[in-house]
């Protein structure tokens, strides 16, 4: 049985090499590998909506979530020696 021939695999970078991706002949995109930093910056900007200004009616809406954001902020100050 004759061989299949096969396409190279073509790696992507975004973000200068933080981020690979595996690019498939169907044009979407396969994660190979991201580094702590990439992962790092893509949490950060899921929780930007957390301290946003959107987030502030949200805390006065729901106690709940005031007070864990209350929580939040006193141990964030504890540990970061900031009042």
């Amino acid at each position: 049985m004759p061989k299949r021939k096969t396409k190279p695999s073509i790696f992507v970078s975004p973000d200068g090499g933080e981020t690979v991706y595996e690019q498939l002949p169907n044009g979407k995109r396969k994660l190979v590998e991201q580094s702590r930093l990439a992962k790092d910056t893509e949490q950060e900007r899921e929780e930007m909506e957390m301290i946003g200004l959107p987030a502030i009616p949200l805390r006065r809406k729901y106690p709940a979530l005031r007070k864990a954001w209350d929580q939040y902020r006193t141990v964030w100050h504890l540990i970061t020696g900031n009042e």
